[in-house]
């Protein structure tokens, strides 16, 4: 992992959780600035060399950990504050993670396969 991974992967994450507020509190100008910087952090992450993994591990399982993250804190501000559809975009966030996390992990599966039979 280089330098451009982990400065990418930290854009990626305060972005995610920047855009996640600001949807949570209505703020779309928030919400916005969040999803560039989440976006010019996955650009950075995929222009780093060896971009499919960090530390051997696919990108997309990282992201989809913190997709879950995210969307628990949704879900959780959702149902503290009566709101069930910020609930309901918190769990909807939470499966997507959890299907981006299955994709990485299948791909780390394949590579390691691929490894072995070198």
């Amino acid at each position: 992992m280089n330098n451009d991974q982990i400065e990418g992967i930290g854009q990626q994450v305060k972005g995610a959780v920047k855009r996640a507020f600001g949807k949570m509190v209505g703020d779309a100008k928030m919400a916005a600035d969040g999803a560039a910087e989440q976006t010019s952090g996955e650009a950075e992450v995929a222009a780093a060399p060896n971009s499919g993994q960090v530390m051997g591990i696919d990108v997309d399982r990282i992201k989809g950990v913190a997709h879950q993250l995210g969307g628990a804190v949704k879900e959780g501000i959702g149902s503290l504050i009566s709101d069930p559809d910020l609930r309901q975009s918190g769990i909807a966030e939470q499966n997507a993670g959890k299907v981006q996390n299955a994709l990485g992990s299948a791909r780390d599966t394949a590579r390691e396969a691929v490894d072995k039979a070198k």
